[in-house]
């Protein structure tokens, strides 16, 4: 089975090789001022020159990432929760947490997943309102290019928009008309 890197790296010869037949093809073609048989020469000359330095190029990456981290072992390190690779490349053991018998020490360390918030049918309204607020005000406060109208600022539209969200919300009775203070002195 081929590891990561031996994926990477034949991906990356796969593009090394289209970018030399495109460099062939440029010397070939007849944009390039030269006379046919120097074409013909210098592409011959490209095409195992090109060969010789991708191949030998690759097989020294191929077997310098073979030494750094052989197939086998890279499969074990990327599979195995309980072995760990420190940032200078020294791989180690560790122990697994004791845990309650009968459950394996990896289901343990795994995060919890939270269960996603129950929308309610309030919930679901206040958005509703909402949103349709946020286009009204989008729309008195914006040209039809999307830039800001005069005067408009994206603050703005947005107290325009909670304002007519409330007063929404007034009328379908789901809040009530907030009671004023009076402003006399006492």
């Amino acid at each position: 089975m081929a590891s990561k890197i031996d994926k990477v790296l034949d991906r990356l010869e796969r593009l090394t090789n289209d970018v030399n037949t495109l460099k062939r093809r440029v010397v070939a073609s007849p944009i390039v001022p030269l006379p046919p048989k120097v074409k013909g020469a210098l592409g011959s000359i490209l095409e195992t020159s090109d060969n010789l330095i991708t191949d030998a190029y690759f097989g020294l990456a191929r077997d310098v990432a073979d030494v750094v981290l052989p197939a086998n072992v890279a499969m074990e390190v990327i599979n195995n929760p309980n072995v760990l690779m420190d940032s200078n490349g020294a791989i180690s053991q560790i122990t697994p947490r004791p845990g309650r018998p009968g459950i394996p020490s990896s289901l343990m360390m795994a995060p919890e997943v939270k269960k996603p918030r129950k929308v309610t049918k309030k919930m679901r309204a206040q958005r509703k309102i909402q949103s349709t607020a946020f286009k009204n005000a989008n729309a008195r406060g914006r040209k039809k290019d999307g830039t800001f109208r005069s005067g408009y600022d994206q603050s703005r539209i947005a107290r325009m928009a909670q304002k007519e969200c409330t007063k929404e919300r007034q009328r379908l009775g789901l809040c009530e008309k907030p009671k004023r203070r009076s402003k006399k002195k006492k």
